[in-house]
């Protein structure tokens, strides 16, 4: 165990974890900082808080070099595939791409489990308070009942 607590695969391995948790620190704002709203696309300018823009911008792209030094050092030491420039080019973009999709999933969750307690409120609203479901559609109805 010790062995592999002090291998550079696991050094590659905790400079990935670093380059997720950054990439958290880039996504999270993204979505929930400001609108509009942004998933896919991160938000690295930021009009009147230029510190938060510096950050965001240091935090971008300090992800992105410890995603790739992290995926080169696990790809270079992985003993699972071949030693070709090839096969470790592939296996660093796979987890570069991998570090990235994880930090969106993350999000995601976040937001979805944020949505789902959003309906829990409103569905608990609607059966002790007696307030509408979808107060935009009550709106609709009372117009066209007129």
């Amino acid at each position: 165990m010790l062995e592999f607590i002090s291998s550079v695969y696991f050094l590659g391995i905790i400079l990935m974890a670093g380059a997720c948790g950054l990439f958290l620190s880039v996504f999270f704002p993204s979505w929930y900082a400001g609108y509009p709203r942004r998933f896919w696309k991160a938000r690295l300018t930021y009009k009147d808080d230029k510190d938060q823009q510096s950050v965001a911008r240091f935090s971008w792209f300090a992800a992105w070099i410890l995603a790739f030094i992290g995926s080169l050092l696990a790809a270079w030491n992985m003993e699972s595939i071949p030693h070709t420039f090839w096969w470790i080019t592939a296996q660093t973009l796979y987890g570069i791409v991998v570090i990235w999709l994880l930090a969106k999933a993350i999000v995601a969750l976040c937001i979805l489990v944020q949505y789902i307690g959003y309906g829990i409120i409103r569905l608990k609203r609607w059966i002790f308070n007696d307030k509408p479901l979808f107060p935009k559609h009550e709106k609709i109805k009372s117009l066209l009942k007129r």
